[in-house]
């Protein structure tokens, strides 16, 4: 039977097919990230941001297709995370355009929706690669527009596309040569086919089931910042931990504890159980848990107390206006009272891992009583949201493109306080370029990188975008990649040493970098970040 029409019930079926298929093959495509460091997070946030967008479209009252197609483009936008997401939500912004005013889609429609979803991504990255979830795009929009009155049915219409998608997205490593080293296509490419696929299935009259998956736990800090009175938390404890070795299921488990609070996520399998929970009494919670396993990394926050903080925080902030504030975005305690006692006013948890969406940001520069709020990304990955909140935002948001966490900090140690933010943006844009950044983790996969062969959970070190030693030793990784990193201009080196790290290796990796860069200041700085055993920063 043909299918000359797709409705507005049929196209939030579709909507939602292409979001359940994305959430289910998330961890596939965090699989693809070029690099082999546990921060490939492609997946993750590109399912994030089209979570947002399907939260939107729940909350309609009218459900026509421009409602629906407006409402993914407004819950993208705002839950853009990282770069993926960003694009992912232009994608969606143009749809919209192109399926404005429709009662029914045909194929044409179809087009000219791929079209100008196509063209409004394109327009808002400054500098489009090819190789990407752009060009899969792209590529598919110009087939649509090219064949489309070939077509009556909407089936083998999107089938054809389907199939151009995956062409290109096969051609990805002939483009980028990054991406054929690393033997992988595209991450956000393949994301935008796993929406794709899903959409197709459904209008096929195929059911897409949502697996069960781990589900993300948001900082607390975060959790708390969704709250607008004291009286809207009704239960007081977050509470997080692991059970090690349980005795028995995840399942299990979450049958005794499902009505002793809210937000509960508890999965795991035989090794290891993680639960967090929001409780008012995690005694009673933790005397449960312990009687199926050891139980680690206990964490518990009173966010009651935590509320009140915050806004005691934003009543002394407005009650006057300053001329600046600052939002700077990274992971670690450590780190955290570093930008701390450089004034910055919030320090917004994010990075590896999980990117803050431009809501998050938004959020973050509500909070800050001041004419001009100066936003520290620190990863190459929050620019483009950091930028889309500043687009949207009503107040001034100025964005430094720093990319890691020492070119954050020296952008702060370049703001003058008497300058205006025309001076400070240009003068902390320019601090950034000087500073050279190394990283030293572990590899997720196997891979090749640049003829080396890289074992999954060796160490890799990391400079300037490109892995330049790999072995067994953190420290000897963090050495070699010093000496690569230092040249006669250096006079500075700073390491920051992750949560994992003791604090007596640090002091003595300190004296071997003394050694070898004898003319350089070597400081050591407790950073507590996840993942990364050493960030170095060189000056």
């Amino acid at each position: 039977m043909i299918v000359k029409y797709i409705d507005n019930v049929t196209f939030k079926k579709m909507l939602l097919g292409a979001a359940v298929n994305l959430e289910n093959n998330k961890a596939i495509v965090d699989s693809l990230n070029v690099f082999p460091v546990p921060d490939g997070d492609t997946g993750t946030n590109m399912n994030l941001t089209v979570q947002s967008a399907m939260k939107e479209i729940s909350s309609l009252q009218e459900s026509t297709i421009t409602h629906m197609s407006d409402a993914a483009a407004n819950g993208s936008l705002m839950g853009a995370r990282g770069n993926s997401g960003v694009i992912l939500s232009q994608l969606f912004r143009g749809m919209a355009k192109g399926l404005k005013g429709a009662g029914k889609i045909d194929c044409r429609i179809i087009a000219e929706s791929f079209k100008s979803a196509s063209d409004t991504a394109y327009k808002a990255v400054m500098k489009p690669v090819e190789g990407t979830i752009l060009t899969v795009a792209r590529e598919t929009a110009e087939k649509a527009m090219s064949t489309y009155e070939e077509y009556e049915d909407t089936v083998l219409f999107l089938e054809s596309l389907l199939e151009q998608a995956k062409n290109t997205l096969n051609r990805t490593p002939e483009m980028l040569k990054v991406l054929k080293q690393a033997d992988v296509v595209d991450a956000g490419g393949k994301g935008l086919v796993f929406l794709l696929e899903g959409a197709l299935a459904v209008l096929k009259g195929v059911e897409i089931k949502q697996e069960k998956i781990e589900q993300q736990v948001v900082e607390t800090e975060m959790e708390v910042m969704g709250f607008s009175s004291e009286d809207e938390i009704i239960f007081t404890y977050c509470t997080e931990f692991f059970i090690k070795n349980p005795s028995r299921s995840a399942e299990d488990f979450l049958s005794k504890i499902y009505d002793k609070g809210d937000s509960i996520v508890c999965v795991g399998d035989d090794k290891l159980i993680k639960t967090h929970i929001h409780t008012n009494n995690p005694g009673q919670i933790l005397a449960i848990a312990v009687k199926y396993g050891e139980l680690a990394k206990i964490k518990i926050d009173n966010m009651k107390e935590q509320f009140r903080e915050r806004l005691k925080n934003s009543n002394k902030n407005n009650k006057e206006k300053k001329k600046y504030g600052f939002v700077s975005i990274g992971m670690g305690d450590g780190i955290q009272k570093v930008f701390s006692d450089l004034n910055v006013d919030v320090f917004l948890s994010g990075g590896q891992t999980m990117n803050p969406s431009t809501e998050d940001i938004l959020d973050a520069a509500k909070n800050i009583n001041a004419e001009n709020i100066i936003i520290l990304p620190n990863n190459g990955n929050i620019i483009l949201a950091a930028t889309q909140a500043k687009e949207i935002s009503d107040k001034n948001l100025h964005v430094i493109p720093s990319k890691s966490i020492p070119q954050g900090i020296t952008a702060m140690l370049a703001f003058k306080e008497e300058n205006s933010p025309e001076e400070n943006v240009k003068a902390m844009s320019d601090a950034v370029k000087e500073v050279k950044t190394g990283q030293v983790t572990y590899a997720v996969r196997d891979t090749v990188f640049d003829d080396m062969e890289i074992k999954k959970d060796e160490i890799i070190a990391i400079s300037e975008g490109n892995i330049v030693a790999h072995g067994n030793d953190p420290e000897e990784q963090t050495l070699d990649l010093i000496k690569k990193m230092v040249d006669e201009d250096s006079f500075l080196i700073t390491l920051f040493y992750g949560d994992k790290v003791d604090k007596n290796v640090a002091e003595g990796l300190k004296e071997k970098i003394e050694e070898i860069a004898e003319e350089c200041d070597v400081e050591i700085i407790y950073g507590g970040q996840p993942l990364y055993y050493y960030i170095i920063s060189v000056e």
